[in-house]
This record gives structure tokens, sequence and C-alpha cells, in this order.
């Protein structure tokens, strides 16, 4: 994707990439991860207790930010890595960029299932979640610090790593 063109989302909001210093962006989206991982946290206990409305409403908060992180990564950082070192070399970047996908089928199937059935919502619940960790954590182990360094941007040790656990 070039950086002019944007994403469109459901409602029609386009997406575009976030003017940002290459630094002050990854900062940003360290801190999208905790503020992803807590709004899954909200929505993973509210299927617990059975209560649909909150597991949808949580998980249609989180979508234009997902959204948004997404159109970031994958237009400012992907293209960094793929321009500075190619393809080959970036390969395990790129399978990491790759989650994006299941993991927003997963937000929109656990949104529709918020409304049918408890035991379905709950496993997908706990997909999602297992995922987003796992895809958060390589992104910012091996993705961020990788991109920074390529960028210039300075050590990984300035990148402010938010608590992961889900």
């Amino acid at each position: 994707m070039t950086e002019g063109r944007a994403r469109q989302g459901m409602e029609g909001a386009s997406y575009r990439p976030r003017n940002l210093g290459f630094g002050e962006l990854i900062t940003v989206l360290v801190s999208e991860h905790a503020a992803m991982r807590a709004g899954l946290e909200k929505a993973k206990e509210a299927a617990s207790r059975h209560d649909f409305r909150v597991v949808g409403f949580e998980l249609r908060k989180l979508d234009p930010l997902f959204r948004q992180h997404i159109t970031d990564e994958e237009s400012q950082v992907l293209r960094l890595l793929v321009g500075t070192i190619g393809k080959e070399r970036a390969a395990e970047e790129i399978r990491v960029f790759q989650q994006h996908r299941p993991i927003f089928a997963l937000m929109q199937k656990a949104s529709e299932l918020a409304t049918l059935s408890s035991d379905e919502l709950e496993a997908k619940q706990e997909e999602l979640s297992a995922l987003f960790e796992e895809h958060a954590l390589a992104e910012q182990a091996r993705v961020f610090p990788k991109a920074l360094s390529l960028a210039g941007g300075g050590s990984t040790e300035e990148v402010p790593f938010h608590d992961r656990k889900i």
C-alpha cells in the first residue's frame, strides 16, 4: 500500500498513515497494543459473565483503533523493512504482519457472536486474546526494534514496552 492510499473502514472512515516521526510512531504503536489489550480484556471478562452487550461494545470500540494501527504498521513499518532489507530478509516480520487479518476476522466474529452463542463467544474471545498477545509480543520484541534500528531511530532500549499480559 502506498503512503497516499487510505484504508476504507466498514463505516466509511478513511485510515491514512499518521504523520509522525518514526520513533514517535513506534511509541504510539506500542501504547496502542496496551490499549487494545485492555479492551480485549474487558471483552473477555464480559464474555465470561455472558454480558454480550459489553463484548460487542468493547470490540466495536477497538475497531477504528485496530484499523488505524494496521494502516500505520503496514504502510510505514513494513514499508521501511521491505524497502531497506528486502522481502527475503524481512520474511519473519512479514509473517508477523500477516497476523493482522486473522486477528481482525476474529474480532468481527466475536462481535457477531456477542448476539448469538455464549459458548462460541467465549472460545473465540480466548482465541482472539491469545493470537493478539502473540502478535503484539512479536512486534514489540522483534519487528519494532529492527525497524527502529534500520530507521536510525536509536537503540531498542528506547522502545517503551508496556505490560505484556492479557
